[in-house]
């Protein structure tokens, strides 16, 4: 009888402190998907910086603490130092969560670079 109450305390210890990664999200929360065929090194929205983003890459949201999301993005390369403006003005829900993620795309035939703000 002691092992089963020692069991069902366990698992319901576990149980309360086990949380999603999504769990702690509030606000403003802002990544960057890297759907290109280049590494970036840096990618800068206003103040929030995502590093060393790979081919195919999605990174982690980052809290942004404004409710007027940012239109300019800097990204760094190797051989690449680009600022671009986006031509929508996003602004915010202040009662609900807001995930907002940077689609970096990349247009083939002219090799330029896009960036596309989708709201998830």
């Amino acid at each position: 009888m002691k092992l089963f109450f020692s069991f069902i305390l366990f698992a319901s210890i576990v149980a309360i402190s086990c949380t999603d990664r999504d769990d702690t999200l509030e606000g403003v929360q802002i990544r960057v998907q890297n759907t290109t065929n280049t590494t970036f090194n840096e990618v800068l929205i206003d103040t929030l910086l995502f590093a060393d983003l790979q081919p195919n890459d999605l990174s982690f949201y980052q809290q942004y603490d404004s409710l007027v999301i940012p239109k300019r993005v800097r990204i760094f390369a190797d051989s690449l130092n680009l600022t671009i403006v986006l031509d929508t003005l996003v602004v915010a829900d202040s009662t609900q969560l807001n995930l907002f993620t940077y689609s970096i795309k990349e247009i083939t035939e002219t090799k330029e670079i896009e960036v596309d703000l989708l709201q998830d």
